[in-house]
């Protein structure tokens, strides 16, 4: 075993070789290197911290019960990978909720084809918008079209903020269900230029 600061310096090869022989200081400095890049992918797309602690630790719990056997050859790529799958494996059991707004932006800020995207998950979006029921549409394109708070779409329409939460929950849930079938391509697409 070589002292920590040493360890930091090496390449991710020799740290993974050093991993496969159950070294677990090298396993701590890739943990420390890659785990923040990790919660971070899946921060963005869920913005609920526990679920991304889950997924972060068990993807390295993973990684190091599995060490013996994994050959890696790229552990950036390998990561990747993995946080994608976990990612869609929570998305199919629906057990987080995504942040539609924050697959939007992210879209935006960090695909090559943004536009392409964009304009599909727009599309989609308006489609599913235009089926709502009428008074949920107008409260939805109030919220996310004009950025009016929940208080101004309640004075704007008279009716209750509570009204207006309530149809907002509706709103989102419409169009989570929606998009259900067209996320994991678009999170799949994001998360591999997240890196």
């Amino acid at each position: 075993m070589y002292p920590l600061k040493e360890y930091q310096m090496w390449p991710d090869a020799d740290l993974l070789t050093m991993l496969r022989d159950d070294d677990r200081i090298a396993f701590e400095v890739l943990y420390n290197k890659y785990s923040s890049k990790v919660y971070a992918v899946a921060y963005n797309l869920f913005r609920d911290k526990d679920v991304c602690e889950d997924l972060v630790q068990e993807l390295f719990v993973d990684l190091w019960a599995k060490r013996s056997t994994l050959r890696i050859t790229s552990l950036e790529w390998y990561l990747k990978v993995a946080i994608k799958n976990r990612v869609l494996m929570y998305i199919r059991s629906k057990k987080a909720t995504l942040d539609i707004s924050a697959i939007a932006m992210l879209t935006e800020k960090y695909s090559t084809d943004s536009k392409v995207l964009q304009k599909d998950i727009s599309a989609i979006l308006d489609e599913n918008v235009g089926r709502l029921p009428e008074r949920c549409r107008e409260i939805f394109t109030l919220s996310r079209k004009e950025y009016l708070s929940n208080k101004e779409i309640a004075l704007r329409l008279n009716i209750s903020v509570k009204t207006v939460e309530n149809q907002m929950t509706i709103a989102l849930r419409h169009l989570r269900t929606g998009l259900t079938d067209y996320l994991p391509a678009v999170i799949a697409a994001l998360l591999l230029q997240l890196f």
